[in-house]
């Protein structure tokens, strides 16, 4: 039974690297589309007088995915945000409870976003509005749903199995 565990918690290691891989690989080709893009409008702009009428567009929906896809890299690695005002007073066991509570109410509040954010994807749709190049408003708009979505998912993990390390241990005496 324990080498079963120990194979599952190897595999499960396997695919969080991979998965972690996969967020990290998107945000360079997101970061590195927004450089080469915002240089190719400054380039242009200074030195032909004119720009891609589109890049604006693009650039935008660049931060868009960035902001998102780092969101759920920082929730995944616990990177994210904090203001930490008591727990370096509070002692191992009520400090793994307060962060309990707060990965839950954080699980929750990221879910009531997925929920408002996908009913406006859901609106985007029914306008048809265009983003840039003929790209649909609510394909762009879409990371949001889903980046808050797979954060919910990752604080409701960090509520009900805390991630190795996060409680200090008591010194002995």
């Amino acid at each position: 039974m324990k080498a079963e565990a120990g194979e599952e918690r190897e595999e499960r290691s396997l695919l969080e690297r991979a998965i972690g891989h996969l967020e990290s690989g998107v945000l360079t080709a997101l970061f590195l589309a927004l450089v080469v893009l915002g240089l190719t409008q400054i380039g242009m702009r200074n030195l032909a007088d004119m720009a891609l009428p589109w890049a604006d567009g693009a650039m935008r929906a660049i931060v868009l995915w960035l902001a998102m896809v780092g969101g759920m890299v920082a929730s995944g690695r616990l990177r994210h945000i904090r203001i930490d005002l008591i727990e370096r007073w509070m002692s191992p066991r009520p400090l793994a409870m307060l962060r309990r509570i707060v990965f839950a109410a954080t699980a929750l509040v990221c879910l009531a976003l997925t929920w408002t954010s996908l009913q406006i994807v859901a609106l985007e749709f029914e306008f048809r509005a265009t983003a840039f190049l003929g790209v649909p408003n609510w394909v762009v708009q879409s990371i949001v749903p889903v980046g808050f979505g797979i954060m919910a998912a990752r604080f409701l993990a960090h509520t009900l199995a805390p991630p190795v390390g996060q409680v200090r241990e008591e010194p002995t005496a």
